[in-house]
């Protein structure tokens, strides 16, 4: 009997030995995650960072392209890949008129009749007018195609909004997410900086139109994409997509900044999410 409560008291030891462990491996894992994840985040703000620094330096040779060609260095040795989107190359979805909106819906395969549709639908949904457009939808039209909401009926609070608007499908924002925006506060869009996507919208723009524009700005030179340093760059948006590698894969992260013209608070942080 006494070899047999040895051999218990000895098992009931290895049982507790192996809990705790078990439990150390999970304390140990849980806080590499979050070592990992700080890191990560430190990264992202050191490359938002870097790129405002970068528009804001006032010699044009060092300033940061803005029509996200991706810059590369590394930083805390996490390889970066860092570019800006001056949203000013988007369409803005409370600002564009009619026509560029129908461009755009045209340049992803639309018919001019299913263009024509869906940009009434979206400017029903920003319009706090009650009255409908021709082809439009307002909260009986919802109701009536079985949808939980109705429109806003006041500006887009974000690109994700969109995809509340009757008739847009995963597909179709999917196609034309690259060339929208919220944040210009401008109903047109600027050809230098413009994404492929936007560019297509423009009238008389075709594939091969566009290409040409986007091979331009590649053999440019040192200054092509960039602002010059005599535009005043408070109030304007930027998106900064940052793209790091590790031994878990490629985290892509996108800021929308706008920046300002104080010293002590040089951009204020509009959309942080990651991709």
């Amino acid at each position: 009997m006494a070899i047999l409560y040895v051999l218990w008291g000895l098992g009931l030891l290895a049982m507790i030995g192996v809990s705790f462990l078990g439990t150390g491996n999970v304390s140990y894992a849980l806080s590499h995650t979050s070592l990992d994840a700080a890191q990560h985040r430190a990264a992202i703000e050191a490359g938002v960072a870097r790129a405002v620094l970068a528009l804001l330096d006032s010699r044009p040779e060092r300033r940061w392209r803005v029509d996200g060609m991706p810059q590369e260095f590394t930083w805390s040795e996490l390889p970066m890949r860092v570019s800006v989107q001056d949203e000013l190359g988007r369409i803005d979805l409370n600002q564009a008129d009619q026509g560029l909106l129908a461009g755009l819906f045209r340049s992803v395969g639309l018919t001019a009749a299913e263009a024509a549709s869906l940009t009434d639908k979206v400017l029903d949904w920003r319009d706090p007018n009650p009255a409908r457009r021709l082809n439009g939808a307002k909260e009986r039209e919802y109701q009536a195609a079985g949808y939980p909401h109705g429109p806003r009926n006041g500006p887009f609070q974000s690109v994700d909004e969109l995809q509340l608007v009757m008739g847009m499908s995963k597909e179709l924002y999917a196609r034309i997410e690259p060339a929208v925006t919220v944040y210009s506060g401008r109903p047109f869009i600027d050809p230098k900086f413009a994404t492929r996507q936007a560019l297509l919208a423009l009238p008389a723009m075709n594939a091969e139109a566009a290409a040409a524009a986007l091979a331009a700005r590649t053999s440019g030179g040192a200054r092509a994409g960039t602002l010059d340093p005599g535009i005043p760059l408070g109030g304007r948006a930027f998106t900064v997509r940052t793209e790091i590698s590790s031994s878990h894969g490629v985290h892509v992260h996108e800021a929308v900044v706008r920046l300002t013209d104080r010293l002590e608070q040089p951009f204020w942080v509009l959309s942080w999410k990651s991709k």
